[in-house]
C-alpha cells in the first residue's frame, strides 16, 4: 500500500506542475462556455439590418396594406427595419415579373418577395421567395405578420370586428412553478435547464474521457521506454496500476476543486447579474456540485480501470485507439441523449439508461439535474457503478499483470482470456 501511494504522489505531482494542466484547467471552462454561449450571443447582439420585401398582392392590396401595418419594427438608428412595396399583381405576364424579382433576390436587391394568389383567403395558401432562409427572427416576425393579415380578412368578411376580437383573445402570462420535494419553486425555463445540463454533461464527458485516456497513455509511454521493468522490480502489478489510475484521478479532482472555486465566484456575479445568467448561476448549489463530484469519481474509476486494460495490451497509441473505441462509443452515446432525458427525466428509457453502468455517471447526473429522480435509483445507481467498478478493476489487473511486461505483437481476444484465467 505504501508503494502505491508512492506511485500515486508521483502521477499527481507529475502532472500539476504541467504547464499544459494549468492552461487546460483556466481554458477549458472559457472553451466549454465559448461552445455553449457563443452562439446565443451572436444571434442575440448581431447587427440587424434592413428588410426589403416585395409583394404580389392578388387580393387587390387588402393583404398588403395590412403587412405595412403589422410591420412596422424600427431599427437602433430610428430607420424602419422592414421596407415593403407591392408589386402590380394586374400585370399580364407575371412570370416574367417573379423573373425580374429573382434577380433583384440574386443580386440581394430584395431579401425575398411573397406571392399572394386571389384566394388566399379561401385556400391559405401563399408563396415566400427568397435567398436566405436562416434569418429565423426575421421568417418568424414575417410568417406571423401574413397569418395576423390573413385571419383579419377572414374576420372582416365575417362582420367580426378585428380590434375586438384582439381583446378578447388576449393572453395571460402564467409563472411556472416546479414541485420539488414537496416544496414550490419558480421553475426554470428550457433554454436554462438545457444549458446548465448541457455545460455539466459536457464537463464531466470531456474529463472522464480526457483523464481516463491519460491512464492508457501513461502506461504505453513507460511500457515503451521500458520504465515500467524497473518499477514493477520493487511493486507489484496491482499497485502500479491503481496507483496510476488514483494519481491521475488526484489530477482531475484537483482540476474540479479549481473550476468549483471559480464557479462558485460566478455565481454570485451571476446572481448579482439578474436575467438568464442568475437563472443559469442557481443551478450551481452544493448538492449539485456534490453529485458532480461524486459522480466525476465513479465515471472515472470505472472507465479508467478499462482503459488501464486497454493500455496493458498495446505497445503503440494506434493499437490502443482501435481497441478504445467501444469504450469511447459508450461515452459518446451519453452526450447524444441529452434531449430525450430532459424533455422526459423519469421515462423508462431515462431510468434504464441510467442504471446502465456504462451511462450512469453522466445520464443520472442528468436526470438529478432536471428533476431528482427518487432516492432508491439514486442509491442503486452508486451500487451499481462500485460493483462494476470491482468487477471492472478485477477484470483488468488480471490483464495488467501478465500484459504490461508482453511486447511486440498485440494479443488476441482468445489470448487475452487466456491471461485472464492463468491470472
Amino acid at each position: 500500500m505504501k508503494k502505491m501511494f508512492k506511485v500515486v504522489k508521483r502521477e499527481y505531482l507529475e502532472r500539476v506542475k504541467k504547464k499544459s494542466f494549468l492552461i487546460g484547467t483556466l481554458l477549458g471552462p472559457v472553451i466549454m462556455g465559448a461552445l455553449i454561449f457563443a452562439p446565443m450571443l451572436f444571434m442575440k447582439f448581431a447587427p440587424e439590418t434592413q428588410t426589403n420585401i416585395a409583394v404580389i398582392d392578388g387580393t387587390g392590396g387588402m393583404i398588403f396594406d395590412r403587412l405595412t401595418e403589422a410591420l412596422t419594427d424600427t431599427l437602433d438608428d430610428g430607420t424602419a427595419k422592414f421596407v415593403v412595396k407591392e408589386i402590380d399583381a394586374s400585370s399580364p405576364d407575371l412570370d416574367e415579373v417573379r423573373e425580374r424579382l429573382n434577380l433583384e433576390v440574386e443580386s440581394d436587391v430584395l431579401d425575398g418577395y411573397f406571392v399572394f394568389p386571389e384566394d388566399i383567403v379561401e385556400t391559405g395558401k401563399g408563396q415566400f421567395i427568397s435567398k436566405r432562409l436562416g434569418n429565423i427572427k426575421m421568417m418568424e416576425k414575417l410568417d406571423n405578420a401574413v397569418d395576423m393579415a390573413v385571419i383579419g380578412l377572414k374576420l372582416e368578411a365575417e362582420g367580426i370586428d378585428v380590434a375586438e376580437v384582439g381583446k378578447l383573445i388576449k393572453g395571460v402570462s402564467i409563472k411556472i412553478i416546479q414541485l420539488k420535494d414537496g416544496q414550490e419553486e419558480e421553475g426554470k425555463g428550457f433554454d436554462t435547464i438545457f444549458i446548465s445540463s448541457f455545460m455539466f454533461v459536457m464537463m464531466l464527458y470531456g474529463t472522464i474521457l480526457m483523464w481516463g485516456i491519460m491512464v492508457q497513455r501513461s502506461i504505453i509511454e513507460e511500457k515503451n521506454n521500458r520504465v515500467i521493468e524497473v518499477m514493477l522490480s520493487s511493486l507489484r502489478p496491482i499497485d502500479l496500476m491503481f496507483g496510476k489510475i488514483l494519481g491521475i484521478g488526484a489530477v482531475g479532482l484537483t482540476q474540479y476543486m479549481i473550476w468549483a472555486i471559480g464557479g462558485s465566484m460566478l455565481a454570485l456575479y451571476g446572481m448579482s447579474m439578474g436575467g438568464p445568467a442568475a437563472q443559469v448561476a442557481s443551478n450551481l448549489s452544493p448538492s449539485t456540485l456534490a453529485f458532480f463530484v461524486a459522480y466525476y469519481l465513479l465515471g472515472f474509476l470505472f472507465y479508467s480501470t478499462l482503459f488501464a486494460g486497454v493500455g496493458a495490451v498495446c505497445n503503440t497509441d494506434h493499437e490502443a485507439q482501435q481497441l478504445q473505441q467501444p469504450i469511447i462509443l459508450c461515452l459518446v452515446f451519453t452526450i447524444m441523449v441529452p434531449m430525450l432525458i430532459i424533455q422526459n427525466p423519469d421515462s423508462l428509457f431515462a431510468v434504464v439508461i441510467s442504471l446502465i453502468p456504462f451511462f450512469t455517471p453522466i445520464v443520472m447526473f442528468m436526470r438529478i439535474n432536471i428533476l431528482t429522480p427518487p432516492a432508491w435509483q439514486i442509491i442503486l445507481s452508486f451500487v451499481i457503478m462500485a460493483a462494476s467498478i470491482f468487477i471492472a478493476a478485477k477484470i483488468s489487473a488480471k490483464i495488467f499483470r501478465i500484459g504490461i511486461l508482453m511486447y511486440g505483437k498485440r494479443p488476441d481476444i482468445r489470448e487475452i482470456l487466456k491471461w485472464m484465467k492463468r491470472a
